[in-house]
């Protein structure tokens, strides 16, 4: 049985995906009533209010709540024996010495996923110490492949990660946003220039996933003196890659600072 500690957002994009491919032993504790029944009509699947009757009934844990609520969770579970299941934690922030302390036992991934996970596109990257048996990687690796695609690192390497994927879609709505308004500028209606920016951003997310580098497809679109040129000079007249540098930098040292804060 895989057990759900809260039922929010991504925890849903997990089962959504888990569902599709057949999984259904799954259980969710969430404290509100209306997302209980709201994940029982659309996922056919049982929840609870009792964290300690959850764990105790799984063999395969995901902790899916905010970072500041760990205390209160780790304080419910003091008593719950993690000798043998499974912990998997996508909680921003909390590293595994932490996690090991609170939940006792050395079966640990931690996971960074991203909020494209909710259309089962999501890129999760999973950090275990060297000790942790395969079993429980496959297992992890089981669930998170559901919802997207899934790389093993350091755990070292997290705060880079939570800057590029895991915030990463919040700069390229940005962007996208961005040309929406551009176009307006441009003379177009906000539906039209809505529709031509986010199904250019997904057709040339689809084109670079097939090898095509970035670079190359530059040199695809810009033909010498085109309209494509003159727009890229005035990127490259910004110096807009130093400012998205600027921008995952931000984002990489505020993952640091709260990682600090939340592991104590």
């Amino acid at each position: 049985m895989i057990g759900f500690i809260g039922g929010g957002n991504m925890a849903e994009a997990m089962i959504k995906g888990m569902a599709a491919r057949g999984i259904k032993d799954i259980l969710v504790s969430e404290p509100r009533q209306e997302r209980r029944q709201h994940l029982e009509q659309l996922y056919n699947l049982k929840t609870t209010s009792n964290n300690v009757e959850l764990t105790n009934g799984c063999n395969v844990v995901v902790i899916a709540i905010k970072p500041q609520n760990l205390s209160a969770i780790a304080d419910e579970l003091k008593d719950v024996d993690f000798t043998n299941k499974t912990v998997i934690s996508i909680m921003a922030g909390i590293n595994l010495s932490t996690l090991e302390k609170v939940f006792r036992t050395k079966n640990i991934v931690r996971v960074m996923p991203n909020t494209p996970a909710l259309e089962q596109e999501g890129m999760s990257v999973m950090s275990a110490r060297d000790t942790v048996s395969d079993n429980t990687i496959n297992r992890a690796k089981d669930i998170l492949s559901s919802i997207g695609k899934i790389l093993t690192l350091p755990e070292t390497l997290m705060d880079a990660v939570t800057a590029l994927s895991g915030s990463g879609p919040a700069f390229i709505a940005h962007f996208v946003d961005s040309m929406i308004e551009a176009g307006e500028k441009l003379g177009l209606a906000r539906d039209i220039a809505t529709i031509l920016a986010i199904q250019t951003m997904t057709g040339t997310a689809k084109l670079l996933s097939t090898g095509i580098t970035p670079q190359e497809l530059i040199k695809m679109v810009a033909s010498p003196g085109g309209t494509t040129e003159a727009g890229l000079n005035i990127l490259n007249n910004r110096d807009t890659k130093d400012i998205v540098t600027q921008t995952l930098t931000a984002a990489h040292q505020r993952s640091i600072e709260l990682g600090k804060k939340l592991s104590g």
